[in-house]
């Protein structure tokens, strides 16, 4: 696929500029900005990206953060070289691919400012305590769920953790797609983004 000039500060790269794969999951357009967005991005950030999938969060948070550094964790290897490879459709140096299990591979990077984790593949508590950890504080921390069990862990480990400005927001999204002379509307899976503020 040709490489991509995205001219635009603002998030909400369409999905189809990213290359894609039926059996690796990609973060929707409208979900990548509002998770963005609550993340509060800023240039020289050091941020993860745990269960990368596609990189469509990677290669977004890259853009955003200029000079900083994006380490994307996944662990399925054919979701590493789409990683790859939509970070090298961006033009992007700021991406670091992690391959292997998270929360190992959390451990040997450096603090980090921001933390999205859209991806858990069983071990959100693992996951979770590991990224208190590496957390900066001041840092926020963002996660997705789309069962109904992940949110509520989230909320619960960063209210126990005694975060600050912490959110929940469920978000539901439908397109527009043409059906014969019409268009209908057409419904995602309904996302929730848990969001809070790490304590100084």
């Amino acid at each position: 696929m040709p490489k991509v000039a995205w001219a635009y500060t603002t998030p909400g790269i369409p999905d189809q500029l990213f290359k894609q794969s039926n059996t690796v999951p990609i973060t929707k357009q409208e979900i990548r900005m509002i998770a963005i967005g609550k993340m509060k991005l800023f240039p020289g950030a050091v941020v993860y990206d745990v269960g990368a999938g596609s990189g469509s969060v990677t290669v977004e948070c890259a853009l955003q953060i200029k000079n900083g550094t994006v380490y994307a964790l996944e662990k399925d290897s054919s979701a590493d070289e789409l990683v790859e490879a939509n970070a090298r459709r961006f033009g992007l140096t700021n991406v670091r691919l992690v391959p292997g299990f998270a929360p190992d591979t959390m451990e040997k990077l450096p603090p980090a400012d921001r933390i999205f984790i859209g991806g858990s593949a069983g071990a959100l508590t693992e996951i979770l305590e590991t990224a208190h950890r590496k957390l900066k504080p001041g840092g926020w921390l963002v996660a997705t769920a789309i069962t109904l069990e992940t949110g509520p862990r989230v909320l619960r480990f960063l209210a126990d953790k005694g975060y600050q400005q912490t959110e929940a927001v469920n978000i539901t999204v439908a397109r527009a797609r043409q059906v014969g002379q019409s268009q209908m509307w057409q419904g995602l899976n309904p996302v929730l983004i848990v969001s809070g503020q790490k304590a100084d």
